[in-house]
């Protein structure tokens, strides 16, 4: 068996920083005591921060592609559902033998995510300890509507980005997800949305708090959420039930609601420039949560909060 030879903090941060994409706005990057950049002139600063921890949200099985391009995904995803370009980013990381291989594979996963923005690495940390990676994303929007939670109007249509219970199928068959970015879609819907969230945590967590938060209720028709036949299959087959997948998370997907008048608008921007959403539901004046399948109405529980990687 070949051993891996465990790298320093000197050598990581080498690593980190011959990989860094450029923005302008950085003056000082990293390798100093603290970085330093000039933000964009006449944009809100949104920012953001997740950790994810060694059999809590990953187990011993993941990849270090893996876990770099999901913990850059999560990050995105959230600057996404507040309309924001993200741009800046702070990583810290704990492990127990840092290799040069696996800090390489690491950073090819962040930057999987990172490039396209592009998102420059603009400093962090490194510790010695049980596996934790943390990161910071710093973002720029010119736009005053931040889609709050809060925000959610009686009438407003429901959509979601893309299907739900992706994580759920890859855990289940001993894999991961690794989630679409709807950062394009993102940054376009502070112009159409009231309201924007991030289903990290499941679907129900979600609409329960658009619920909560907006002092409105949720209807949604199960037959229009898009999702892999296979889960139909395995709830047909009372292998799974629906409390399953809609308390289950880590899908990245954005769930928003729209004023009526703007829905058809945003429907025909979106497939002009090739972006999938799909309208699930409405919001309504009750304050419950509803859920329709067939037409009547299905007996969904959220006793159980989602739990990252519970399967």
């Amino acid at each position: 068996m070949i051993q891996m030879k465990i790298i320093s903090e000197k050598e990581i941060i080498k690593l980190v920083s011959e990989n860094i994409n450029f923005r302008e706005e950085i003056v000082v990057p990293v390798g100093e005591d603290a970085s330093v950049f000039f933000p964009k002139q006449d944009c809100n600063i949104v920012a953001t921060t997740d950790s994810m921890v060694l059999d809590t949200h990953f187990s011993s099985d993941i990849s270090p592609f893996e876990l770099g391009y999901i913990a850059a995904a999560s990050n995105v995803s959230d600057l996404s559902a507040m309309g924001a370009n993200p741009a800046l980013a702070l990583i810290n990381l704990t492990i127990e033998k840092p290799s040069k291989e696996y800090i390489e594979n690491l950073i090819q996963g962040y930057n999987k995510v990172f490039k396209k923005y592009p998102v420059s690495v603009i400093g962090g940390d490194t510790t010695y300890g049980p596996q934790n990676i943390s990161m910071t994303l710093i973002g720029y929007t010119n736009h005053n509507n931040f889609m709050a939670t809060s925000n959610a109007k009686v009438g407003d249509i429901i959509f979601i980005s893309g299907p739900i219970g992706e994580s759920f199928l890859a855990r289940k068959n001993k894999s991961y997800h690794l989630p679409e970015i709807r950062n394009t879609l993102g940054v376009m819907l502070p112009e159409y949305a009231n309201c924007c969230t991030d289903m990290s945590d499941g679907i129900l967590e979600s609409v329960n708090n658009i619920s909560k938060k907006s002092h409105v209720g949720v209807k949604i028709n199960i037959d229009k959420i898009p999702r892999n036949e296979e889960l139909d299959l395995l709830i047909s087959n009372e292998k799974i039930t629906w409390e399953d997948i809609f308390n289950y998370g880590e899908d990245y997907e954005l769930i928003f609601t729209v004023k009526k008048e703007n829905a058809k608008i945003l429907k025909n921007v979106c497939s002009n420039i090739g972006l999938d959403i799909y309208e699930i539901g409405k919001i309504i004046g009750n304050n419950e949560i509803e859920f329709y399948l067939n037409n009547k109405l299905a007996d969904i529980s959220n006793k159980e909060k989602f739990e990252h990687f519970k399967l």
